[in-house]
């Protein structure tokens, strides 16, 4: 759904913060754990991309000496 520019979507703002009443609490500290979650999971996926880089830039190094 896009809203205009300025506004806010249904089902979010101070409104529905007021709404969600004692449960907001709750919500906020499943939504920090699963931000954790995520974000670990975004780290490990980084180390093993770099991890790779690495050994096809190596492996690319013995190519082109070998060609030489």
């Amino acid at each position: 759904m896009v809203s205009p520019v300025g506004g806010s979507p249904a089902g979010f703002g101070p409104a529905a913060n007021q709404q969600a009443g004692a449960t907001g609490d709750g919500d906020f500290a499943a939504q920090l754990a699963e931000l954790e979650r995520v974000s670990k999971q975004a780290q490990a996926k980084s180390i093993m991309m770099r991890r790779i880089t690495t050994e096809l830039s190596s492996e690319k190094k013995v190519a082109d000496e070998r060609v030489s």
